[in-house]
């Protein structure tokens, strides 16, 4: 193997490891959202001064209520999953561009 090959070989495997990080970062944050929603909530209202289990209790049934109204627009939730898809199909694609380098033989090479 060729030093241009392998050149070319690492940066396709950095960026492949650039869009595998976003793409997880992406979706972790969609995920981990809720959790700190309901986790602001419960703070906030444990500082007003109810009690942490009613807090809890509060906090769930607005993130539940927010869950509903985000759910009655789907347009909102095609979009969000849309752009999700776009963004591993754009990190595949560019993950492909690699190959043509790696395929073709160097010019001028013996």
């Amino acid at each position: 193997m060729k030093l241009d090959q392998a050149l070319v070989k690492v940066f396709k495997f950095v960026t492949f490891v650039f869009f595998t990080f976003t793409s997880l970062l992406y979706f972790g944050v969609l995920l981990l959202l809720p959790l700190d929603i309901l986790f602001q909530l419960v703070r906030i209202f444990h500082a007003i001064g109810l009690p942490t289990i009613l807090s809890g209790a509060i906090g769930v049934g607005a993130l539940a209520y927010l869950g509903l109204a985000i759910s009655k627009m789907p347009e909102f939730c095609e979009l969000v999953l849309d752009i999700g898809k776009q963004l591993l199909a754009f990190g595949h694609a560019q993950i492909k561009r690699w190959d043509g380098l790696i395929e073709q033989p160097g010019e001028g090479a013996a």
